[in-house]
């Protein structure tokens, strides 16, 4: 009976942070560049016990990324780019690199530099990429290798890079990853899509699925849990 009540509550305590996960992609279902998470559980057993029958209830092992690109929309905007398949874009953050699948980018308004929203520079495989300012944006081209070229002159080429295990990624922030120590970067070369914008690859229905039934789980292993620790208090009364 004891041991009931430790894996109702190691149980409940699951559900809750699966519920805080699906909570997290439901808010960054409109950020670009999201990916969604979701966990790993694994049954706990106690090993000093003879049988491994003695449970001790589920627990999150780790949070896993979903690497899945997201829907792609058209925005007749020269300076939106997206990837198609696996990749992503680099910018540089002083002298962090910047891994992100969101390739919204601007022109700095003194420097013509490109940067994203956030002001970071996107790194071009010779360097900064500077467009003038006075270049209208639609006399822009973006070539599916990530050479950018105005007016027909080339001006520089963006970096897209790829990896052999995305998993090896670490996690920055809500739509960003650096590489880890194990990240080890693939020769297949990434193809960006000009005029695109990639939206989340989190599916608002699936979640709001997804968390209906968490809840409802919830609910029966609390009232499990209730009805356990009922008994025991009345087994130690009597």
């Amino acid at each position: 009976m004891i041991n009931g009540l430790y894996s109702g509550a190691a149980a409940m305590q699951t559900l809750a942070q699966h519920q805080e996960l699906i909570s997290n992609n439901l808010m960054h279902v409109n950020s670009s560049g999201h990916r969604r998470v979701q966990p790993a559980v694994r049954q706990r057993f106690n090993e000093n016990t003879p049988e491994s029958s003695y449970d001790l209830g589920p627990q999150v092992e780790q949070v896993t990324t979903d690497f899945r690109p997201g829907r792609l929309v058209d925005t007749n905007r020269p300076l939106d780019v997206a990837i198609s398949g696996d990749g992503f874009f680099a910018f540089q953050n002083g002298d962090q690199e910047i891994l992100t699948r969101n390739g919204r980018l601007f022109r700095d308004a003194n420097s013509g530099e490109l940067v994203n929203e956030d002001g970071y520079p996107i790194i071009g495989e010779n360097g900064a990429i500077v467009i003038d300012p006075e270049i209208p944006e639609q006399s822009i081209g973006i070539a599916s290798d990530g050479t950018v070229s105005a007016n027909g002159d080339e001006i520089g080429k963006i970096q897209a890079v790829s990896f052999e295990n995305n998993e090896s990624l670490v996690p920055l922030g809500a739509i960003a990853f650096t590489r880890g120590a194990e990240t080890v970067e693939s020769e297949t070369p990434a193809k960006i899509i000009q005029n695109k914008h990639e939206l989340s690859n989190v599916q608002p229905v699936f979640e709001l699925i997804a968390l209906i039934v968490n809840t409802r789980q919830h609910e029966a292993v609390q009232k499990a849990t209730s009805s356990l620790a009922d008994s025991l208090q009345e087994y130690i009364r009597s």
